[in-house]
């Protein structure tokens, strides 16, 4: 059942996407990657099977972060990629300074909810370096590669592909890097590393034909702009 909820689940965040950019536009993007950010940071504490794969739920929803971002590249340009970027930075260690911050706090005999918190949001300050770290490095590749990429060849689905997968690499190799090596034998880190940028792999391929429809809705509202004037 899991590889049919994460399809379903992998197709509502897309979809969301492409929704957010017609309606909001690249502001709208900008606030659809924090949430995504912040959702990412919560899905990640759940592991699960797919495929035989053991991955972070979160990844899921973390591969919509790159769709989000190739299409402000695209559609936008690259300064305001680039934005997105460090909103999304600022949305993550803003979450989890507060959220750890407010564990601090001694909950009331009545509370009932505070041992949960702790089970979800207690971040082991190494896994929260390298999440943090992983992210703006991976976004900022992811970016630059895009860019090259599409002035050298012009061609959509490989300045998207090419930009997601060196990407998400640089993303699996520092946050496994940062987050792992040393704490497990060392095939079994090689393992980790594999496994996880595998799952990620078949993601940043399965969300291709959204950025031709997010193109095409730039092509619309500018054609639509043009008819105005």
């Amino acid at each position: 059942m899991n590889l049919l909820y994460s399809l379903i689940y992998m197709v509502i965040t897309f979809c969301l996407t492409i929704l957010v950019y017609k309606y909001f536009k690249k502001e709208g993007l900008y606030i659809w990657i924090c949430i995504s950010i912040i959702t990412t940071n919560i899905e990640s504490v759940k592991i699960i099977d797919i495929l035989g794969l053991t991955t972070a739920l979160g990844n899921i929803t973390y591969s919509n972060i790159f769709l989000a971002t190739d299409i402000l590249n695209e559609n936008e340009g690259e300064k305001s990629a680039k934005k997105s970027v460090l909103y999304g930075f600022l949305a993550m260690i803003t979450f989890t300074g507060l959220i750890c911050f407010s564990l601090l706090f001694i909950p009331n005999e009545l509370d009932t909810s505070h041992a949960s918190l702790v089970n979800i949001f207690s971040v082991v300050p190494r896994i929260a370096i390298a999440s943090v770290i992983a992210y703006l490095v991976s976004q900022l590749v992811d970016v630059y590669i895009f860019q090259k990429l599409k002035k050298k060849y012009n061609k959509l689905w490989l300045s998207k592909n090419g930009s997601t997968i060196i990407g998400q690499l640089v993303d699996t190799i520092i946050f496994v890097s940062l987050a792992y090596f040393g704490t497990m034998p060392f095939n079994e880190f090689l393992i980790l590393v594999a496994t996880t940028y595998i799952f990620k792999f078949i993601l940043a391929m399965s969300d291709t034909g959204f950025i031709y429809i997010a193109r095409k809705i730039k092509q619309n509202q500018n054609r639509a702009n043009l008819a105005k004037q």
